[in-house]
């Protein structure tokens, strides 16, 4: 039996350069070859299409090398398997274009119920059992405790496009849900395929992703300021279920200890 996919697992390794074509061509060629892998690689049955979202940035090139990874795992209906993976086109100075893409598959018969259970809500980041994990984390984090001791609010995440909501009340976490009733003071838009990076890094490099313009803030600009180091600690929790989740590629080891002034 294939081992399941899972978060930070990389596809397209051998993919052939992709022949000259319209932009709608070349994404349905990548699809297409994604789906054949998708297949070949987790004893699926099926994998069908279910959304996609091209991004171009910058002019299609003659000839472009695809790459990409899977950004979450999640069990669908019918004991199938939700498989989320972005894409990406490179023409040899950097991606031209990102294809985030969501393909459905079908278990085998034989195997599919005691399959299905194997694919943890933690490979889905943003899922209802990832944030009660991340909850646990940060409830017993004395360092986060500490960067949050003045604070009373809800700082929001978007992983994604799933949001996740962490309400606080001066030193404490009262809850991480999808979407606190009263909403977020900001929230921090993180694509999929950025933050399996931030899971996989060496260290952390919230910072310099920030300062890259890979992410992207709504809301209150102050809050979102003054939450930075919150923010950091919690892609350190984040970067330590990870690790023990099963991100292909992530750190095991547990988060040092931040020294909060």
């Amino acid at each position: 039996m294939t081992p399941p996919l899972a978060p930070g697992q990389r596809l397209l390794a051998a993919a052939p350069t992709l022949a000259p074509g319209s932009t709608l061509a070349l994404a349905d060629a990548v699809a297409t070859a994604l789906r054949t892998e998708i297949i070949d690689a987790s004893d699926l049955v099926s994998a069908d299409l279910v959304s996609a979202h091209l991004e171009l940035k910058g002019p299609i090139a003659e000839s472009l090398t695809p790459t990409a990874v899977v950004t979450a795992i999640l069990s669908d209906r019918d004991a199938g398997v939700r498989a989320e993976v972005t894409a990406f086109l490179d023409d040899g100075t950097g991606a031209t274009a990102v294809l985030r893409l969501a393909f459905t598959g079908t278990m085998p018969d034989t195997w599919a119920l005691d399959r299905s259970g194997s694919f943890s809500g933690l490979l889905c980041p943003g899922s209802r059992e990832w944030n009660a994990e991340l909850h646990r984390r940060l409830r017993e984090d004395e360092s986060f405790a500490r960067l949050i001791e003045s604070y009373d609010g809800t700082i929001g995440i978007s992983i994604g496009g799933r949001p996740v909501h962490i309400r606080c009340y001066r030193g404490q976490v009262l809850e991480v849900v999808a979407r606190a009733i009263k909403g977020a003071d900001f929230v921090l838009d993180i694509p999929g395929e950025v933050f399996i990076d931030l899971m996989t890094s060496g260290d952390n490099s919230f910072m310099e992703t920030a300062m890259l313009g890979k992410m992207r803030s709504a809301g209150s600009g102050y809050e979102y300021l003054r939450m930075t180091s919150a923010l950091i600690r919690i892609i350190d929790n984040a970067r330590a279920l990870a690790g023990t989740a099963g991100y292909v590629g992530a750190h095991t080891t547990s988060i040092e200890t931040q020294q909060v002034a």
